[in-house]
């Protein structure tokens, strides 16, 4: 193995992050030394920790997933999720995909550090010392441990940040920003512990609760354990020296303010309280450092990058961070043939730059999202909630929040010299893919192309197919498909022609309006787009809507799903909500008052198709029966169950619109009298065409 003699990581800190690094640096050999504070590596200071993909997937490199999965048998200790209103009413809901541990994941975590004499307890640093070639670090208890580099995970109050910025104000003065730390800010404080055997509480359910000026996130645990998070926004926001640090008699004047507050109908947090194993008052710092390191000192996880625990981020970040910098050390070792001896301060340098360039952007972003995240449960911007909750919710917003957490995953990091172990998955992480996914900003120049693209096509066509509303006094009687009265082949052949092409369209807003990705936006409403293309016409409309989705769509492969019911509704709803009324508006017949009839019923055969596929999917769903439980039905989305269904309906789209085309074009070819320029790209607005026609100006 490449040599790392006389290199050596101190570990400030006992927490995820400390003791997560610790196991890795196991994996690799690399020698260190862990220093907690506390005499307890574990203590149960009431703390939950919600895990997620991007953290789990490192912690099953190292051989710790398992363990935690049998803490809860292997089973997720809660079935659904649910989002409340402040009186506790549920407001939505989606399948639960967190993992929530107390202290047995630090146990978990300790219990798999092969040398335990490198754990040392009641090791508060005080003091650090840069000397040649390492440091010097000192603890309360008055020892002194020397290693090559300094690791700082000792939480949000970090002793090592502080020493550390001291150190860089003295040796290189405007190195940190003297005044960051006085700008940190505070928003909330928060209420958090463990209780067990709470009355009327609900096994196996995750609520996270809206209110005016707080919210709560409160899960089910192993044992009858109850989790709870009570977050309430300050009066005025806090900043540096000027963020509280609270008593046990604060603590009892919040639990009495918000003793009334509900989690769910039947239970409040008070209630939740009274049965509590544990629980602590603590302000919220929300920051991202600007230098995370300084000499041969970094800090990591909360001590640089603290989030606001709604989000459930902050350990997660924590590990990808240690993962990184694992990823550094290890390929300094391989490119150096001293390995990580004899280490100068510029190359220790360079190898905390690159950990902080490859998680700075991500944690800066995991920070604005938990931040927005809370500020929507609470009500900050309270136009905003209540459009969020109030109307947008029952339209699927709890689908959006899938998609936006699942952003926060994708780009997780792994250690590189590990393998992943295979775990079943429906969205695969960024670094699975076969190529690598295009920058942001690349993404965001290839958009605004695309929508200055759209956005002439759509101007380019403000004389299409549409009503134009000045005229309308004129001949508002007059039905829109009166061209095959008039035999005007011209005409006649562009609508035979034109209308069937409408079926795309339709079945494009019909079937991205009911795909689970897009639940939640404009695009889940396929009447307002059908309606809106009879008004302002297809040409119009269809640009916009591009433009829409191109900001509302989704990436994941998850959100593709369409519910098997509305699939197997749309060949009947497009046959007899616009494909008879079409036939029927088109065909000549004697009877004017019938064909005036159908040629009126044309115009709302677009919204008919949708109030069709609408009844059709309602009355399929409920010829099946019963619906399986949440979690079942969520999982449907994982079988692929309508792709087989959308492949016949789009085959019968192109068989339709293929004949009508070929048709149309080859009588146009044949007949001498007709001419494929006047047909297809020459013709007047069809609309205002007709009401000149059939009511002249004057009569």
């Amino acid at each position: 193995m490449t040599s790392t003699k006389d290199f050596k990581v101190v570990i400030a800190g006992g927490g995820i992050a400390g003791l997560v690094l610790a196991n890795m640096l196991e994996q690799f050999d690399i020698d260190y030394v862990l220093l907690e504070a506390h005499s307890d590596i574990a203590p149960p200071v009431g703390a939950s920790i919600g895990m997620f993909p991007n953290g789990l997937r490192i912690l099953d490199q190292i051989g710790c997933y398992e363990p935690i999965k049998e803490i809860f048998g292997g089973q997720v200790p809660y079935d659904v999720t649910h989002t409340r209103n402040e009186k506790g009413e549920v407001i939505g809901g989606i399948d639960s995909i967190f993992h929530h541990l107390e202290k047995r994941l630090l146990q978990i975590l300790y219990d798999h550090v092969q040398h335990k004499d490198k754990i040392q307890l009641s090791k508060k640093v005080t003091d650090v010392k840069l000397v040649k070639d390492g440091v010097d670090v000192s603890c309360a208890d008055g020892s002194v441990v020397s290693g090559t580099i300094l690791v700082g995970a000792d939480g949000i109050h970090s002793n090592v940040r502080k020493i550390m910025h001291n150190l860089g104000h003295t040796l290189e003065p405007g190195y940190f920003d003297p005044k960051e730390e006085d700008n940190v800010p505070c928003y909330y404080a928060c209420s958090f512990g463990i209780a067990q055997h709470v009355p009327g509480w609900a096994a196996g359910e995750q609520s996270m609760v809206t209110g005016k000026g707080r919210s709560q996130l409160v899960v089910s645990g192993p044992d009858n354990r109850v989790y709870w998070f009570l977050f309430e926004k300050l009066p005025e926001t806090t900043y540096g020296k000027y963020i509280p640090r609270y008593t046990k008699e604060d603590e009892e004047r919040f639990v009495k303010r918000n003793h009334n507050v509900a989690i769910t109908p039947k239970v409040t947090f008070g209630q939740v309280f009274e049965k509590k194993l544990s629980s602590t008052l603590t302000p919220l710092h929300e920051v991202v450092y600007k230098k995370w390191f300084f000499k041969r000192i970094i800090t990591l996880g909360d001590s640089v990058h603290k989030p606001n625990p709604i989000g459930g981020q902050g350990a997660n970040g924590a590990i990808e961070s240690c993962a990184e910098l694992v990823n550094n050390l290890l390929r300094v070792r391989d490119n150096r043939e001293s390995g990580l001896s004899n280490l100068a301060d510029n190359n220790i340098q360079h190898i905390f730059s690159e950990v902080q360039s490859a998680r700075y952007e991500k944690a800066q972003a995991i920070v604005d999202r938990s931040h927005e995240m809370q500020a929507l449960f609470a009500y900050d911007n309270p136009a905003i909630s209540t459009l969020v909750w109030d109307i947008l919710g029952p339209l699927g917003v709890d689908e959006s929040t899938l998609n936006r957490m699942a952003d926060s995953y994708v780009g997780g990091t792994t250690l590189h010299q590990l393998p992943v172990p295979y775990r079943s998955r429906a969205i695969p992480f960024h670094d699975e893919l076969p190529a690598k996914p295009v920058s942001k900003t690349i993404s965001n120049y290839a958009r605004l192309g695309f929508v200055g693209g759209m956005g002439l096509a759509a101007l380019a066509t403000s004389k299409a197919f549409r009503l134009p509303f000045k005229e309308l006094g004129a001949w508002s009687k007059s039905p829109v498909l009166a061209v095959p009265m008039f035999n005007e082949d011209p005409l006649t052949l562009h609508l035979f022609n034109f209308l069937p092409q409408l079926i795309s369209p339709l079945l494009i807003y019909a079937i991205e309006g009911h795909r689970l990705g897009n639940q939640g936006t404009l695009l889940s409403l396929p009447s307002l787009f059908s309606v809106a293309m009879q008004v302002q016409g297809i040409g119009r409309i269809a640009p916009i809507y591009a433009i829409l989705s191109s900001f509302l769509g989704f990436e994941t492969p998850s959100s593709r799903a369409v519910p098997l019911h509305v699939a197997k509704s749309l060949i009947p709803a497009i046959t007899v909500g616009f494909l008879m009324p079409t036939i029927m508006a088109l065909t000549p017949t004697p009877q004017i008052q019938a064909w005036k009839h159908w040629s009126a019923l044309w115009q709302f055969a677009p919204p008919l198709f949708n109030l069709l596929v609408a009844s059709f999917s309602a009355g399929l769903k409920k010829w099946n029966g019963p619906e399986k439980r949440e979690g079942e039905r969520d999982m449907s989305r994982y079988e692929a169950k309508d792709v087989s269904t959308l492949q016949s309906v789009y085959t019968f789209a192109f068989a339709v619109q293929a004949t009508a085309h070929i048709t149309t074009t080859a009588y146009a070819w044949s007949d001498p009298d007709v001419s494929l320029f006047q047909t297809f790209l020459n013709l007047p607005n069809l609309v205002g065409y007709l009401g000149s026609q059939l009511y002249p100006s004057g009569t």
